[in-house]
């Protein structure tokens, strides 16, 4: 028999991931007939060179105890406690195993980072708005000038549905647009402020041929379509006033074929790659046979993949002294959320942590990763987003991916925990506080819709599922990141009936409604401070967990099933609850210590300390 559980205070101290040179106390219980227990570890080769390290430490013997309490007289088994220490001299990922004569433990990761990994407080509470620039807002202000290099059609009516599909020979263009201009996000930070966002996150906005701009044309221009720099300037400074700060998306894998880089269309007087070797860009680019045949991304031969190695790339992008990356800083962003990360190289990535962090080091260097970042392999190699020189954060696909399965498909709450608890574990304290938590993107679904979909077109109980699902996402560890127009009941499919127009008005006047008491109630119970995450019983078909403060404490508890509960309320002592919200049906009890809630209900509750 071997006992050892990793998220335990008994069995591991200190909790999850440690910093370099972090002293780890680590107790495994064997049956009392073992007189040997040994601690295996493996660090991972994480850079070119580098070898897998091992390590053994012999287990102290700390003697018996009963098993869970049990008395040894009634039958009670014995346990023998094994007692060991290591401390980590180098950031990377550990692996360990405890090992008997008799049996092998399990194998469990330990996140090692360095000693001054440090990340951006502002991305540890407040409220994150992720705008897609075509489609937010219009300022009649500004007018588009002349764009003789491409074929695009511009909608002139707000709000109608925008071009889906292919043409008859199979091409999905993205080449509508709406005119949604920075000058417009500028006319909407009133609106912006009144919701509470401080962080707002901007699709690109980079010249590019289609209308969601991941095909950059030149990373050195604002779109046209959009606005100038100095509209971008504005922006950042009004923003910064109103205590916004703006993350733009950095799409650095892969360029447009139509681009002054590529210039596969001609389209540009640049000499592109397309051009010859004579280019200066030919080498950002592998041809398999020039000019037709070219490395691009997943397929698609309008995005041809870059070598993000190649210095002249590196210098452009990050070196130079007015490089791309560092220009834009410059203008008031507060830092890049990076498309595809998973496909950044370790030295782009570590390049780009020191430039943007030498010029302002409280700004957020933010990676598209959909699955666990800590342990993430990406074409056969290992990442190292958290070791504490590349990324600060990720987005957090895996809880909206665990919220989805708890309401639509397994309803137990134990498993969605569990998802939960591995990040909290593998995480860094200040990567997993500062997680985008999102329920959705342009890339996905929009969240009301998929559950819609999963409640058999039942609007009512879709609407409850969403309702119960923005209680747990709205004060999980990180900055909850509304996708616009979610807050005002937006529907859509995937792209691009999920990138519509903001609407003029609510399209679900109920989840409106829910939306501006859940974000006062946010700011009113977690603005001050950070509050440390604590897991609650989970069981099938609820969730719950804790937010702890130095001056109050939160308890979120959501019941997904069909059928009320009755829960009470886990009051310090006499004191009663500061505030709560809740959203389906609630009946409090006469001391107010307590509730019932109606099936797929939920309750947040302030309580003191």
């Amino acid at each position: 028999m071997l006992r050892y559980c990793s998220r335990e205070e008994k069995y591991k101290r200190p909790f999850g991931a440690v910093a370099v040179g972090t002293a780890i106390a680590f107790l495994a219980e064997t049956s009392a007939e073992n007189r040997r227990c040994r601690l295996f570890l493996r660090r991972e080769s994480c850079c070119e060179g580098e070898s897998d390290e091992e390590w053994t430490v012999e287990g102290k013997d700390g003697g018996m105890a009963a098993l869970d309490g049990c008395v040894t007289s009634d039958g009670g088994e014995m346990l023998r406690s094994w007692h060991f220490s290591y401390c980590p001299l180098k950031e990377g990922l550990y692996f360990y195993y405890f090992e008997t004569e008799q049996e092998t433990g399990s194998e469990y990761q330990l996140t090692v980072y360095a000693a001054d990994f440090k990340t951006p407080d502002w991305m540890k509470k407040g409220l994150m708005y992720q705008v897609f620039p075509d489609r937010f807002c219009r300022c009649s202000d500004y007018e588009i000038p002349p764009i003789t290099n491409k074929e695009y059609r511009l909608h002139q009516r707000w709000g109608e549905l925008p071009c889906a599909g292919a043409d008859e020979n199979g091409v999905v263009w993205n080449n509508d647009f709406f005119g949604g201009n920075l000058r417009g996000i500028q006319e909407k930070l009133p609106y912006l402020q009144e919701l509470g966002v401080t962080v707002l996150y901007l699709n690109p906005i980079f010249e590019a041929f289609s209308n969601h701009r991941y095909d950059t044309a030149n990373y050195r221009v604002i779109d046209p379509m959009l606005g100038t720099e100095e509209d971008l300037r504005r922006l950042c400074k009004e923003a910064k006033e109103r205590g916004i700060r703006i993350l733009l998306d950095g799409v650095f894998n892969h360029t447009g074929s139509h681009s002054i880089y590529f210039n596969q269309d001609g389209a540009y007087e640049s000499c592109g790659a397309c051009q010859g070797d004579q280019s200066p860009y030919y080498g950002w680019y592998r041809f398999y046979r020039f000019p037709d045949d070219y490395e691009c991304w997943w397929g698609m031969k309008n995005l041809p993949e870059v070598n993000e190695t190649e210095d002249s790339y590196l210098d452009y992008i990050l070196r130079d002294e007015d490089s791309v990356v560092n220009h834009w800083m410059k203008c008031g962003i507060s830092g890049y959320r990076l498309d595809v990360a998973d496909e950044l190289p370790d030295v782009f990535l570590d390049e780009l942590r020191r430039q943007v962090k030498g010029i302002d080091e409280d700004a957020c260097i933010l990676g598209e990763v959909w699955e666990d970042a800590s342990n993430k392999i990406a074409y056969d190699r290992r990442r190292r987003y958290f070791q504490g020189k590349q990324l600060d954060s990720v987005m957090n696909y895996p809880l909206k991916d665990e919220l989805i399965a708890f309401f639509l498909k397994h309803g137990d709450g134990r498993k969605f925990m569990e998802r939960i608890e591995s990040l909290w574990e593998n995480y860094p304290p200040q990567a997993f506080y500062a997680l985008m938590n999102l329920l959705g993107t342009h890339d996905t679904v929009r969240i009301y819709t998929v559950m819609l979909n999963g409640s058999g077109k039942d609007r009512q109980l879709g609407r409850q599922r969403l309702l119960a699902a923005l209680l747990i996402w709205m004060f999980m560890p990180g900055i909850p990141c509304i996708y616009y127009g979610d807050e005002l009941g937006m529907e859509g499919e995937r792209d691009p009936m999920n990138r519509q127009c903001f609407p003029k008005e609510a399209k679900d006047e109920e989840v409106a409604r829910f939306y501006r008491r859940l974000l006062s109630f946010y700011r009113r119970v977690m603005e001050e401070e950070v509050m440390e995450f604590c897991p609650g019983d989970c069981g099938e078909g609820y969730v719950s967990f804790f937010r702890l403060g130095e001056k109050s404490r939160i308890f979120v508890w959501i019941n997904a099933s069909s059928q009320p509960v009755h829960l009470r309320f886990p009051l310090d002592g006499g004191k009663g609850p500061l505030d709560l919200l809740n959203c389906g049906h609630m009946e409090l009890d006469e001391d107010f210590g307590g509730c019932t809630l109606g099936g797929v209900s939920g309750v947040v509750v302030q309580l003191q300390r």
